[in-house]
C-alpha cells in the first residue's frame, strides 16, 4: 500500500472516531436522564406512600401545655400547637387557626399537659348538634344498648361523649345448639359520640346533683367502620354487649386476646392473676399507636 493510501485510511479513521464518541455520549446522557427521572418518580411515590401510611397531610391543632383546672379561663400562654395526620383529627378538635375563638373561655373539665383541646372541653353555650355532624368521613354512628352486668346502665352515667371504650360481647349458653357461653373482646378503643340522647359533655354537668342521679342511661352511640358495625349488629343479636371505659391517653390495642368460655375460665383466671403479680408476661401483644376512629 502506498503512502497516500495509508494516509487516506488514517484520515478516514480519524473522521469516524469522533462520530462514534459523540453517539456514545448521547446515549450516556439519555441513560442518565432516564435514571434521574426514575429516581425522581420513586421519591415522589415514596413520599406519597409515606404520607398515606401516616394518615395523610398534617393539620395544626391546639394542645394544652400545662395542667388546667376546670373553670380556668384559657390564655394564650396555656396553649400550643401540635400537628396531627388528618385521618386522626377529631371533629371536635380546635384548629390552631381558631385560637382567638377560645381565648378567654372557661374550661368545662380538667385538662392535662399535651391534651388536645376539644370544643366539648369548653364551657360554652352551644345548641344541640345533629349526630351526623359528629361522624367522621368513613365511619358510622351505631347506637347500642348496653345490658346490666359488667357496665350496666348505672355505670353508663360515668361515660361521657368523647370518651373511649372497649366493647365486649357475652354469649349465653344455648342448649339447642350445644354451644357454651363465651365472652369476646369485640372491639377496642372505640369513640363514644353520644350517651343517651346527649352529644355534649356539658349536658352532664347537671347530672352531679341528686335529682339527675336517678336517671338511667342504657344506650351509647359509637363511631364505627361499616364492617365493625356488622360485628356489633350480629353480636347484639346473638348475645349481650358491655363496654369498659379506658383512658383517653391510652392508644394501645391488644391482639390475640383469647375467647373466654366456661371451660377455660379457671385457667385464664390463673394466667391473668400470675401476670398481674409479675410472674409472667405472656399475655396479649400490644399494638402501640393504633388510632381507631
Amino acid at each position: 500500500m502506498s503512502v497516500a493510501e495509508q494516509s487516506g485510511v488514517v484520515a478516514a479513521g480519524v473522521g469516524v472516531a469522533p462520530s462514534a464518541s459523540s453517539q456514545s455520549r448521547r446515549l450516556l446522557m439519555i441513560s442518565l436522564l432516564l435514571a434521574a427521572a426514575g429516581v425522581a418518580l420513586l421519591v415522589v411515590y415514596l413520599r406519597r406512600f409515606e404520607l398515606e401510611a401516616s394518615g395523610g397531610s398534617r393539620v395544626q391543632l391546639l394542645t394544652v401545655l400545662a395542667p388546667v383546672q376546670r373553670g380556668t379561663v384559657l390564655k394564650n400562654e396555656m396553649l400550643g400547637v401540635r400537628e396531627v395526620p388528618v385521618s386522626y383529627v377529631e371533629q371536635r378538635a380546635v384548629r390552631a387557626a381558631e385560637l382567638n375563638k377560645v381565648i378567654g373561655i372557661q374550661t368545662a373539665i380538667d385538662l392535662d399537659p399535651q391534651d388536645g383541646l376539644l370544643w366539648t372541653d369548653l364551657a360554652v353555650g352551644v345548641e344541640d348538634r345533629d349526630l351526623s355532624s359528629l361522624v367522621q368521613p368513613g365511619n358510622r354512628a351505631v347506637t347500642i344498648e348496653v345490658q346490666q352486668g359488667l357496665s350496666g346502665s348505672a355505670g353508663n352515667e360515668l361515660i361521657r361523649p368523647g370518651d373511649w371504650v372497649d366493647v365486649i360481647a357475652t354469649y349465653s349458653e344455648r342448649a339447642s345448639s350445644g354451644q357454651a357461653g363465651a365472652a369476646v373482646v369485640l372491639l377496642q378503643r372505640v369513640a363514644v359520640l353520644a350517651v343517651g340522647n346527649e352529644t355534649e359533655r356539658q349536658a352532664f354537668r347537671a347530672a352531679d346533683n341528686k335529682s339527675a342521679a336517678s336517671r338511667r342511661i342504657s344506650t351509647l352511640t359509637l363511631s364505627l367502620k361499616i364492617d365493625e358495625a356488622q360485628l356489633v349488629a350480629l353480636a347484639a343479636k346473638q348475645g349481650e354487649l358491655s363496654v369498659v371505659l379506658r383512658s383517653v391517653k391510652d392508644s394501645t390495642v391488644l391482639e390475640d386476646i383469647p375467647e373466654l368460655t366456661p371451660s377455660n375460665l379457671e385457667s385464664q383466671s390463673a394466667h391473668v392473676n400470675r401476670r398481674r403479680n409479675g410472674a409472667e408476661d405472656t399475655g396479649p401483644k400490644p399494638i402501640l399507636g393504633k388510632d381507631n376512629r
